[in-house]
């Protein structure tokens, strides 16, 4: 078999819905949420499908700043392209939209809006050398996510 017969056969394979498997780990996921200034002491578990963030918020209240404890979990809802959306469950102390955006909207990784949170797998190194294709489907196993991506 030569070498564009390979190439054919593995875009084959990925048409055919198998698509390539790319795991995103717990720890991935809370080494992006640790970029974020706004957060110190930040957990995360995935487990029973759902993700559990844990840790202390900077909120900027434009009078004053705050630390808040909060704990917030996502559950999966919807795939787009390469981003894959989760609806807050549950968040302590407060729910409040203009917070959540302070504290949990910072592109490219996560953006919020709605009372949803995108996370896009194409600004991470791992999807983006895949050149083409999007997310097909998803599998949320314990501390893990691991997602599919193919034409």
């Amino acid at each position: 078999m030569d070498f564009l017969d390979k190439i054919k056969s593995g875009v084959n394979h990925i048409k055919e819905g198998k698509g390539i498997p790319v795991p995103v780990t717990a720890n991935m996921l809370q080494e992006v949420l640790r970029r974020n200034d706004r957060l110190q002491d930040v957990t995360l578990e995935i487990k029973e499908g759902e993700i559990h963030i844990t840790g202390k918020a900077n909120a900027d209240l434009k009078v004053t700043t705050k630390d808040l404890s909060f704990s917030i979990t996502l559950q999966p809802v919807q795939i787009e392209g390469r981003e894959l959306i989760f609806k807050i469950a549950k968040l302590k102390p407060l729910n409040l939209s203009i917070l959540n955006k302070r504290i949990f909207d910072k592109p490219p990784h996560l953006t919020y809006k709605k009372g949803h949170i995108r996370m896009d797998f194409n600004s991470w190194e791992i999807v983006r050398k895949i050149p083409i294709g999007k997310i097909k489907n998803y599998k949320m196993e314990e501390g893990s996510i691991i997602i599919i991506v193919g034409i």
